[in-house]
């Protein structure tokens, strides 16, 4: 749980029914857009271990068929979160947008395809070049790298030193630098960023309305792309790394991953049997 100004943001969140009954209200013409990690599932030190909360895809199954869209955008590849969200009629978008799974079609950004090379290139420097700090893991994700520091001893050194590196084959390769929770990911600027993919969705589908969730600095330009939506709910998975900016755009703020699939049940339930 967050701890800062923990009682404002609960206050915050005292305005969570009447928000949830307004967007039931107009579910037909509404999306619901969320992020994987740290708002649907709990965040964990090995990647790979990382599943969604229990009864997660039987609650995004019973939205998907009230709303127009739900969307789960991720920075995971769309093959890791279609082995973990089993829920018809869910759009899983990957990569930040590089790769959506829209039903059984998967759809790659051709310029990003383009760089696969590079990031094979680039996933082998880093391997190479971090190796002497320990604790540090480089997750290849096809089209994207991660470099992760949840495992170290102390994870705030360990990227300090580890920055430079990835900045580096980062500009060598021209790809973007995106940060995160105790996270360095870089990936090809072809595919935007979470808010682009979520408009691109908004354009697509004519949705009026949204509730769009995350937990983390990548998921602000996901709050920015709802401005113009009515209503827009903004909710913030809070937790000790929320970032500041975050909560304090958030209309609504839960304490973990497993309160906010709650709240997406209720949020089914408003909308009928």
């Amino acid at each position: 749980m967050y701890r800062d100004g923990a009682l404002a943001l609960r206050a915050v969140g005292n305005r969570r029914e009447s928000l949830l009954k307004s967007l039931a209200n107009v579910a037909s013409g509404a999306g619901i857009f969320c992020d994987f990690d740290g708002c649907l599932a709990p965040i964990v030190e090995v990647p790979e271990d990382a599943r969604a909360v229990r009864g997660t895809g039987t609650v995004l199954a019973r939205l998907a068929q009230r709303f127009a869209v739900v969307a789960v955008i991720s920075g995971r590849p769309v093959s890791f979160l279609s082995r973990r969200i089993r829920a018809k009629g869910v759009r899983l978008v990957g990569l930040y947008g590089i790769e959506q799974r829209v039903g059984g079609r998967l759809v790659v950004d051709p310029e990003a395809e383009g760089a696969r090379a590079a990031i094979e290139e680039a996933v082998r420097r880093l391997t190479g070049e971090l190796r002497f700090i320990r604790g540090v893991v480089v997750e290849h994700k096809g089209l994207a790298a991660t470099v992760h520091f949840r495992r170290a001893a102390d994870p705030e050194e360990a990227q300090a030193r580890a920055e430079p590196i990835v900045d580096q084959v980062a500009r060598s390769a021209g790809f973007d630098l995106m940060h995160g929770r105790k996270v360095l990911e870089i990936r090809p600027r072809a595919g935007g960023d979470k808010g682009d993919a979520l408009r691109h969705i908004v354009r697509e589908t004519g949705v009026r309305a949204a509730l769009v969730a995350g937990d983390d600095v990548g998921d602000l330009a996901s709050f920015a792309a709802v401005s113009g939506l009515s209503p827009a709910v903004r909710v913030a998975v809070g937790s000790d790394e929320s970032p500041p900016e975050l909560l304090h755009r958030a209309d609504v703020v839960v304490g973990s991953p497993a309160e906010f699939v709650e709240l997406l049940s209720r949020l089914a339930d408003e909308t009928g049997p």
